[in-house]
């Protein structure tokens, strides 16, 4: 009986033993269960809730993600149209019968969502087209104006100017460019060109300014003289080798009234030359003409005119061909091709009294 009661009392402990460490095990485990949600789950300062947090910084970093592909792509889009203008505006410049007023529809339709350069390339493209940026017709820019470069603007307006009254206009007798306006105007009209150069020294009108400012001034100094091809000076006097005299008091007021312009510098030089030769078209008159497309080079407007009796070229191919003619144009070639101008020769019936009339204003095409 005694036996009995021992065993069931060991029996007894074992059990109370065995439930003891089940209850520890349970209890450990549910400490670590609460203790990984308290550091996962809230916030170590305030306690709160970050599960949320976490969930919409995940969903948010999906959203920029997006946000970023769709700039991506947008961009890649814009560069494609860009690339495809480009491409399309270098066409139309490289065909020659394209139609300038084509051009110019072209930039007015394109220029709002063109790059800057884009819109240079558009205008320098445009002013390059051709034989003679006169043939642009610049009143079909004006909506594009907002848009344009300053240089562009301020050369638009003297174009402007240019077609309302041509310095040079086309001689369908003479088959060239004649002087079109009095001598006075003529050497104004190529100084608003020179100050415009002075402004805009390296911009996208330069060029086409350039061959302007030298063809207009050119003409107002030489005449349009041409040895080679027997052109007469446009204001001759009583014979062909002679200037009028009366063409000197216009230069003099001209050099007298623009002391520090390279213009005014270069027809104070020809004043002195005309007087010293009693007016006659000598060797040295002609020299001086030769080396008008080296002084009214674009790159020298702020220096000393020199280098009298050279055989020179600018920068837009004008300068000489070495026998006493005017050497004008883009590419320094005959002036007719390049549409600059050798004005009206004797066979116009333009005397003493026909370089008069020019001077003064009136005009016989």
């Amino acid at each position: 009986m005694k036996k009995k009661t021992a065993v069931q009392g060991k029996s007894l402990k074992r059990r109370t033993l065995i439930t003891a460490v089940c209850v520890t095990c349970v209890l450990s485990l549910s400490a670590c269960g609460k203790k990984n949600n308290n550091n996962e789950n809230k916030d170590p300062l305030t306690g709160e809730d970050m599960s949320q947090a976490e969930n919409g910084s995940d969903e948010g970093s999906g959203t920029n993600a997006g946000s970023t592909e769709g700039a991506d792509n947008s961009d890649s889009a814009d560069n494609s149209n860009s690339a495809d203008n480009s491409k399309t505006f270098q066409d139309m410049i490289n065909d020659e019968n394209s139609d300038p007023n084509s051009i110019i529809d072209f930039i007015n339709t394109n220029i709002v969502s063109a790059g800057a350069a884009d819109v240079k390339n558009f205008f320098s493209g445009l002013l390059g087209f051709g034989d003679d940026v006169r043939n642009i017709d610049f009143t079909k820019l004006e909506s594009s104006r907002q848009y344009m470069p300053e240089d562009m603007i301020a050369f638009s307006d003297l174009m402007k100017l240019e077609a309302d009254t041509p310095s040079m206009v086309m001689s369908d007798e003479e088959n060239r460019r004649v002087i079109n306006m009095t001598l006075s105007e003529m050497l104004e009209r190529a100084l608003l060109f020179e100050q415009h150069l002075q402004k805009y020294p390296n911009d996208v009108t330069t060029d086409a300014a350039s061959r302007l400012y030298e063809e207009i001034a050119t003409n107002a100094i030489s005449g349009g003289y041409n040895k080679a091809e027997g052109v007469s000076h446009y204001y001759k006097g009583d014979s062909e080798d002679v200037v009028d005299d009366e063409a000197l008091k216009y230069y003099q007021q001209f050099a007298d009234a623009n002391p520090d312009s390279n213009l005014g510098k270069i027809v104070k030089e020809y004043v002195g030359i005309l007087q010293s030769n009693q007016f006659k078209i000598n060797d040295e008159m002609e020299q001086f003409y030769k080396g008008l497309g080296q002084k009214l080079n674009v790159s020298r407007l702020s220096n000393e005119a020199s280098g009298n009796g050279t055989n020179s070229s600018d920068s837009n191919g004008g300068g000489t061909n070495g026998d006493g003619t005017n050497g004008n144009g883009t590419n320094g070639s005959n002036a007719d091709k390049n549409g600059t101008a050798n004005n009206s020769t004797a066979s116009n019936g333009k005397g003493t009294e026909g370089a008069d009339t020019v001077i003064q204003g009136t005009v016989s095409r």
